[in-house]
């Protein structure tokens, strides 16, 4: 009876330790952009581009990370000189990213409460080709438009994962709320 206590609580320490490790959710703070999230691992800044019809050719900051083939990012663009044009920016961003996509669902969405409330849209699409399901999120504020896209990998294919909405529920835009201990992004210099 010994041994095969023995042998089963060997198997079990096995299994746990050649388990794929799994990154600890942090929390990310950019003091300079206005906005705080949590994301697994470590999150990288870079600058990117984007164009469009009405918002036109715009340099963006890129917030990224992966974990288990699931990729998070976070990308902010300013339009300080088109706030009046806040609305038609949100839904071009979301048109965008609806295209040529299959779209399962699309909702509005609200962070915070009361006078700090910001409203957006949330879109779940699955990508061509089998390329995976990705959750989005888009919000204009404070001259800035946040896109927040949550990608579920075919190498992950768990679709149901909890961690894309988790991440994108994470947003915050009012700091005094940010959680403690926060990670300072600095973001790369916008020419």
């Amino acid at each position: 009876m010994r041994i095969v206590t023995l042998a089963a609580l060997m198997s079990a320490a096995l299994a746990i330790s050649t388990a794929p490790a799994v990154a600890e959710w942090k929390s990310y703070i950019s003091k300079d952009l206005g906005f705080s999230f949590m994301a697994p691992g470590e999150v990288k800044a870079e600058l990117g581009t984007y164009r469009a019809e009405v918002s036109g050719p715009r340099q963006t900051i890129v917030f990224k990370s992966t974990d288990d083939n699931i990729e998070y990012k976070v990308t902010v663009m300013n339009f300080t000189q088109a706030q009046a044009d806040g609305a038609i920016i949100l839904g071009e961003r979301e048109f965008t990213f609806r295209q040529r996509n299959n779209v399962l669902t699309d909702t509005f969405s609200r962070v915070g409460a009361g006078k700090d409330t910001i409203y957006g849209r949330k879109v779940v699409i699955d990508l061509p080709m089998n390329k995976g399901r990705t959750t989005g999120a888009f919000y204009f504020t404070n001259g800035k438009l946040y896109t927040l896209e949550a990608t579920v990998l075919p190498a992950n294919g768990n679709y149901a994962s909890v961690d894309p909405g988790r991440f994108i529920d994470s947003i915050k835009f009012a700091l005094s709320r940010n959680e403690p201990g926060a990670i300072e992004l600095h973001a790369p210099k916008v020419d």
